[in-house]
């Protein structure tokens, strides 16, 4: 193991792990076909030709979207391309995760199973590959968090310290507006606990924490807020259970059968289900422990600074959606939850407790951290996001819809809504075709407007409209249930010029 400047150790497993990690990621923006959310983003904030990256749009993650058009025009467009601000955010957010996990802890087996939940969790790595703002925002509030951490352990000038932790929460909510009240509660809880040097200028102090932020924040994001239109925040849930719930099938999602044989999928399965309730019942037994031994605990400020943020911030969001009707945070808008989370359990379980009950609960969080970390590695998964999951195949739909747009002269398309921004998107990226743009998908099923050659439907709930217009099927794949289906007539004239 080589030391640091410190003298800390460098672990060859963490940083093997780290470095496969990303690899994996690498490997997923490249495979994995675009998907309806990064399309529009495309589509919208990239491609247009005026600076539509400052719309002031829920749907707009300002930092990504301005990044995304200036790796497009400079690399050209290619899904790789779109999803490159992604993978920025993914490498500084494992940069990140292994140094506050050393910071954590000085044990190397949960330093690896913190690193391993806080990265390959299947509800984290979806979004460290999406094309979305995402990746970012949770990669600089993680180094705000770090940064922090390492100064209270470390020393270093302070007034520095805060500049950088300014700057990484401002960056956080200029690549993704759900993260703010975190960004905020962490920021204020940090601030808190920096001011307890008596040897430092509070004035200072607050001045070194707040400008620098106020001044990126004004940059990339100052319009955009400025001119924030109503009624933008519709999607979310309708309570915190709804919120938990869905958190939890994301963890959750889902055993990989091409990496597990069948008997280890089926027990994955299953006993998945218990891990995080019993992570949980072990973190309320040692929260006691510590509280009782408070004088003699110590390490506890990360733990008191995650569960205080989650606290704040879901209490915010709860107040929000009592008194204005925004809804609460759901699946992806609550993506921070996971990062506090797994802080809180990490950092408790390495306060050390010299009872017989602090050893027995510090080795049961970590050997459940581990099974945790475990139970991720084996739902990694190359192909697809479980949010987009019927957006998986549309690479191949494309090059059906090309096959025939060069072979029988096809131009006019009409798609059911979840593959209208990703078929348009390829379109823009390939230039070679004759295809016309798709126009607004049907808001109901069943109800595609008449008179198109071919029709891109979602087989389950279209299969009765495709027979009733004696449409033939020529491509399905059972994996997403996509379907391409034309007239037959479009095959009785090859086009002169394939």
């Amino acid at each position: 193991m080589s030391t640091d400047r410190a003298g800390h150790k460098h672990s060859p497993l963490l940083i093997l792990t780290g470095a496969c990690a990303f690899l994996w990621i690498i490997a997923r923006a490249c495979v994995q076909s675009i998907t309806i959310d990064e399309a529009d983003t495309f589509l919208a904030y990239v491609v247009r030709p005026y600076p539509s990256g400052w719309e002031a749009r829920s749907n707009n993650h300002v930092l990504n979207s301005l990044l995304m058009r200036m790796f497009v025009m400079v690399f050209g467009g290619s899904p790789f391309t779109i999803r490159l601000p992604a993978l920025i955010g993914a490498a500084v957010y494992i940069a990140a995760v292994y140094f506050l996990v050393r910071l954590i802890t000085p044990k190397l087996l949960l330093q690896w199973s913190l690193l391993v939940c806080l990265v390959a969790c299947p509800f984290v790595m979806d979004y460290l590959v999406a094309a979305r703002g995402y990746s970012l925002a949770l990669a600089f509030l993680t180094c705000a968090i770090t940064l922090a951490v390492r100064q209270k352990q470390r020393g270093g000038s302070l007034y520095k310290a805060a500049a950088l932790i300014s700057v990484c929460m401002a960056l956080s909510i200029c690549a993704n507006f759900s993260f703010a009240i975190a960004d905020i509660a962490a920021g204020l809880l940090i601030l808190i606990w920096m001011w307890h040097d008596a040897a430092v200028s509070r004035v200072k102090t607050l001045a070194a924490f707040v400008l620098p932020g106020l001044a990126v924040g004004y940059f990339f994001v100052g319009t955009t807020v400025l001119g924030w239109p109503k009624g933008q925040f519709t999607w979310g849930a309708q309570s915190l259970r709804e919120t938990g719930r869905s958190l939890l099938q994301a963890a959750l999602y889902e055993p990989n059968p091409y990496l597990l044989n069948p008997r280890l999928c089926h027990y994955f399965v299953h006993f998945g289900t218990f891990l995080y309730p019993l992570l949980g019942a072990f973190f309320l037994w040692r929260a006691v422990l510590i509280y009782r031994a408070r004088s003699m605990a110590s390490g506890a400020a990360p733990a008191l600074i995650a569960a205080a943020a989650l606290a704040i911030t879901l209490g915010c969001h709860q107040l929000l959606f009592r008194f204005y009707g925004i809804p609460l945070p759901l699946d992806r808008t609550g993506l921070y939850i996971a990062l506090f989370l797994f802080v809180m359990a990490g950092a408790t379980a390495a306060i050390p407790l010299d009872s017989f009950q602090g050893r027995i609960t510090a080795g049961a969080m970590t050997g459940v951290l581990a099974l945790i970390a475990c139970y991720s590695i084996g739902c990694l998964r190359l192909t697809y996001f479980k949010e987009w999951k019927y957006d998986a195949d549309m690479k191949k739909v494309y090059s059906v819809l090309a096959y025939y747009n060069r072979a029988y002269g096809l131009t006019d398309v009409s798609t059911n809504w979840r593959y209208v921004g990703a078929i348009n998107t390829y379109r823009e990226l390939s230039g070679h075709e004759t295809l016309n743009q798709i126009g607004p998908a049907p808001t109901k099923v069943n109800e595609y407007p008449a008179g198109y050659q071919a029709y891109v439907i979602f087989y389950p709930s279209d299969l009765e409209f495709m027979k009733s217009e004696g449409l033939k099927m020529v491509y399905h794949d059972t994996f997403t249930e996509v379907a391409v289906a034309i007239h037959p007539e479009l095959e009785s004239q090859p086009c002169a010029h394939p």
